[in-house]
């Protein structure tokens, strides 16, 4: 019998143990130096309090900011200093309540952005950009029969084992598209938008959700999904979410959209996650994010050092480095759980 990664993880680990401590720093060359590119920073357009900014996503060592100031833009930032570096190809973007809205990085360095549709008699788009030269083409338009999608969005995987799963409000569990087919995914024991705000898949048939709340870690398969673990976030506005392996060790990233906190959890046993550090670049006061939206985005990881970005719309974009220190007596713990979590997977 096929063990899933979420199941393995819990079964690999001890509930009340913490497996690693986490520094949350900004980084240093982000926004002029303080870790936080502003909304309007140095007379930027593409980055403002008008609730115009709700995708952002990490790949090819650049973020793809997705903005509709002025129009459809996908702009690209350095992701050393948030430097705008021009922007990529929007002819034929047409349709949808928001014809772009968020994006998202294939393991091949595709860039994916899809629109944001308000009723289910119309179809859900996803743009693909090959590279950052290429022009878009639509690599699903599918209607899945879901009231509201796009409001979340996430990709992983490449080529022809691209996954995307997206989701929205009036409706529970989420959809996802791969090979040209969109299928909507019900989950039994959860209600109508639980998936709304932020999704973040763990791999190729898991994930987790939020609108708040809650987390959602989940299985799927097909049109069935599995909910394994409904965990109690720390703050009912800790809406946005990343997840990742850093050091050997799953990580939660979460974002407040009230306050553009920034939190960071363990992971390895996703019935109790394990906040590890937690801090926020911003300053003074900031524009309300009246609709709860954003994005979080892993960056370039190397050990047990990563790259992290947030963007809690109106608020501008976060940068830190994340470093992961093992204590000394979980290595050999970690090395068996990822030994045998490869085995099981392999079977």
């Amino acid at each position: 019998m096929k063990l899933t990664s979420l199941a393995l993880l819990a079964a690999l680990s001890a509930p009340a143990v913490t497996l690693a401590q986490v520094t949350l720093a900004p980084l240093s060359t982000f926004g002029g130096g303080d870790g936080w590119l502003s909304p309007g920073e140095g007379g930027y357009t593409f980055l403002g309090t008008g609730n115009l900014e709700r995708g952002l996503a990490f790949g090819n060592n650049h973020l793809y900011l997705v903005s509709r100031a002025g129009g459809n833009n996908v702009r690209i930032l350095d992701s050393a200093t948030g430097s705008d570096l021009g922007g990529l190809n929007v002819t034929g973007i047409t349709g949808g309540t928001f014809a772009v809205n968020m994006a998202g990085v294939g393991g091949d360095g595709a860039i994916y952005v899809g629109n944001l549709t308000t009723s289910a008699a119309t179809a859900f788009k996803v743009y693909r950009w090959a590279d950052e030269s290429a022009a878009p083409t639509v690599a699903y338009e599918l209607n899945p029969g879901l009231p509201r999608i796009g409001d979340s969005f996430a990709v992983t995987g490449s080529g022809a084992g691209t996954v995307i799963a997206a989701s929205g409000t009036g409706s529970s569990g989420f959809a996802t598209y791969s090979n040209g087919t969109g299928t909507a995914v019900a989950v039994p024991g959860t209600a109508a938008g639980d998936y709304r705000l932020s999704l973040s898949l763990i791999d190729s048939d898991s994930l987790v959700g939020t609108q708040g709340g809650t987390w959602k870690f989940t299985d799927f398969s097909g049109a069935t999904g599995t909910l394994l673990n409904s965990v109690a976030t720390t703050s009912a506005s800790e809406r946005l979410l990343a997840y990742s392996v850093v050091g050997g060790f799953p990580l939660l990233a979460t974002t407040d959209t009230v306050s553009s906190l920034v939190r960071i959890y363990d992971v390895s046993n996703p019935a109790s996650p394990q906040l590890l550090a937690s801090a926020n670049n911003t300053s003074g006061t900031l524009a309300a994010n009246g609709n709860g939206v954003g994005s979080m985005a892993w960056g370039n990881i190397s050990g047990n050092s990563a790259t992290l970005y947030a963007m809690s719309a109106n608020q501008g974009i976060q940068a830190f480095t994340v470093t992961v220190v093992p204590e000394p007596q979980v290595y050999a713990l970690a090395a068996l759980g990822l030994g045998a979590l490869w085995f099981f997977r392999r079977r």
